[in-house]
């Protein structure tokens, strides 16, 4: 269901129909885990859909449903990506979900340093 984990920048780390999503962590702390775009969460993502759409014992409809949704969850997260590379000069910890801009610390070459492996399609760990 497209309303609840996809958005147009990568999936989403909550569905924005969940009760916390977008909603403060305490008092005066602006949601982290609620809904934001996290290159783990995606990545993992990735490496399944792309498992599953060359998987010899796929069966044929879920082998091209996996593929369409792999290319299409990978450009929206390059994209977001390089997007915020060039208007910022950095790569960020996590993303927007609404908007696709970068949050939190930055430059962040942890986790979102998995980008790299979608770049190149390299899923093996």
């Amino acid at each position: 269901d497209r309303k609840q984990l996809w958005s147009n920048h990568g999936l989403r780390s909550l569905s924005a129909h969940d009760l916390f999503y977008r909603q403060a962590n305490a008092p005066g702390d602006e949601p982290y885990w609620r809904g934001a775009i996290w290159m783990p969460i995606n990545f993992l993502a990735l490496r399944a859909l792309k498992h599953y759409a060359a998987h010899p014992n796929a069966p044929a409809a879920i082998a091209k449903q996996a593929a369409s949704l792999y290319a299409e969850l990978r450009e929206n997260l390059l994209n977001t990506c390089i997007g915020e590379w060039d208007r910022t000069g950095s790569i960020w910890e996590h993303y927007d979900d609404v908007g696709g801009r970068g949050l939190r610390s930055h430059p962040f070459t942890g986790w979102t340093a998995l980008v790299l492996n979608v770049m190149s399609e390299k899923y093996s760990v």
